[in-house]
C-alpha cells in the first residue's frame, strides 16, 4: 500500500522556528576589511589612469594648437609670430616698430595670431590638469572666473578690471623665445645693442627635434611677478634655455664674443629646480629668481629626481611626452637663438 505525500511536507514554512544564520559583527569587519584593502589597492591604479588621460588630453590639445601654428606659418610666408607684441589701439592693431611703452592696450599674446583666425579654438590652450585649466591673463578683463587669487592687472586693479589681454583666457602653454621671440624689436625696447627678430621656418637646423612650444607649471605663480602684495600674471612671456657667457640671462646684453649654453655652466642640471622647490616659488618667468627655464611644467606620470614629464611641441608638428632634463641634454631647444639680432648666436656645444 502506497501513501501520498502532502505537498509541502518536509519543508520549511516562513515564520517557522527555524530561521536563516545572519552574519557574525567578526564576519562584517572581515568584508569590511577586504573592501577596504581592494580600494587601496585600486585607487592608485586609479589615479595614475586619471593622470595618464589629462595627459593625453594635453596632448591633444598641443597637436591643436601645433596644426594651427602651421596653418599660419603657411598665410606668412613660413614666419613665426611673436610671443606677444603691444597693441596700439583698442581693436587689436599693432606696429612691430612702433609699439606703445606703457602698452595702455594691453598684449596680443602668440594664441591670438592662431585662434583670432579661427584656426584652432581657444579652448586648445588649456590643459585639465591644471586646476583652472591654465595660467591667467595679464589682463584678464571684467569676467571674475578668469583671474586668480591674489592677481592685479597691470593698472594694479582687479578683479574685476577694464583691460583684457588679445589673448586666450586660460594658457596652459608656453612658446619658445628661440622661436617665437618677445616684443623686443628695437634697441628702445630691448635696453640692449640685441633685439629681437622675428624667426622663418627655413632658418632653423634639425628643425624636426626642435622644440617650438610646452606646458607651463601648474603654479602659475611662476610666471608672474610681484606688484606690491599681489601678482601680475606674465604668461604672455615665452622661455629660453639659454646663457649667455659674457651677460647670463640678459641675451640683450650680450656680447658678440660671450657665445650661448645650455643653462649656467658649472651649476647642476643646468639649473633646473626639483618640482618641489618651485612649489611656492613666484617670479620665475624673469629670470631673477633663478632660470627661467624653470617654469616648464613637470606634473605627468613618469618622470627623474627633478619631477614628472610634460608634453612638447616640436617644429615638424610631433608631440612628445619626456622630462624637461631630458630636453636640455638632447638640446632640443635649438642650436642658435635664431629670435635675436647679432652675431654669434649659435650655441656651444659644451654645458
Amino acid at each position: 500500500m502506497t501513501t501520498k505525500r502532502r505537498r509541502g511536507a518536509g519543508t520549511q514554512r516562513p515564520g517557522s522556528s527555524a530561521r536563516r544564520r545572519a552574519f557574525t559583527l567578526i564576519e562584517l569587519l572581515v568584508v569590511v576589511a577586504i573592501i577596504a584593502l581592494l580600494v587601496s589597492i585600486l585607487l592608485p591604479s586609479l589615479n595614475g589612469a586619471r593622470r595618464s588621460a589629462k595627459a593625453v588630453k594635453c596632448a591633444a590639445n598641443l597637436r591643436s594648437v601645433g596644426q594651427a601654428f602651421a596653418a599660419y606659418l603657411a598665410e606668412n610666408r613660413g614666419v613665426y609670430p611673436p610671443s606677444y607684441i603691444y597693441a596700439s589701439d583698442e581693436g587689436g592693431g599693432y606696429d612691430l616698430y612702433n609699439q606703445p611703452y606703457g602698452h595702455p592696450y594691453g598684449y596680443l599674446h602668440w594664441s591670438w595670431f592662431l585662434f583670432n583666425r579661427g584656426a584652432v579654438d581657444p579652448n586648445a590652450f588649456t590643459c585639465p590638469d591644471f586646476t583652472n585649466l591654465g595660467t591667467p591673463r595679464t589682463n584678464p578683463g571684467s569676467e571674475s572666473g578668469d583671474w586668480e587669487a591674489g592677481q592685479v592687472d597691470q593698472n594694479g586693479s582687479g578683479p574685476p578690471g577694464s583691460l583684457t589681454d588679445w589673448q586666450a583666457r586660460r594658457v596652459a602653454f608656453v612658446a619658445n623665445a628661440a622661436i617665437v621671440p618677445r616684443n623686443k624689436f628695437t634697441r628702445e625696447l630691448s635696453g640692449g645693442e640685441r633685439y629681437n627678430v622675428l624667426v622663418n621656418e627655413s632658418a632653423i637646423k634639425e628643425s624636426r627635434r626642435v622644440i617650438l612650444a610646452t606646458e607651463f607649471n601648474r603654479n602659475w605663480r611662476l610666471a608672474a611677478v610681484q606688484q606690491g602684495g599681489s601678482l601680475l600674471s606674465k604668461s604672455h612671456r615665452p622661455v629660453h634655455a639659454f646663457y649667455n657667457l659674457g651677460s647670463g640671462t640678459d641675451e640683450y646684453r650680450a656680447s658678440a664674443a660671450g657665445g650661448f649654453t645650455y643653462g649656467q655652466p658649472g651649476i647642476a642640471n643646468y639649473g633646473l629646480w626639483s618640482l618641489s622647490a618651485l612649489e611656492d616659488r613666484v617670479g620665475v618667468i624673469d629670470g631673477t629668481a633663478g632660470p627661467e627655464i624653470n617654469v616648464v611644467g613637470r606634473h605627468h606620470p613618469g618622470g627623474d629626481k627633478l619631477g614628472g614629464t610634460a608634453n612638447f611641441l616640436y617644429i615638424d608638428g610631433g608631440v612628445a611626452r619626456k622630462t624637461i632634463l631630458e630636453t636640455m641634454k638632447m638640446r632640443e631647444w635649438g642650436n642658435a637663438y635664431y629670435s635675436l639680432s647679432g652675431p654669434n648666436t649659435q650655441v656651444l656645444i659644451g654645458e
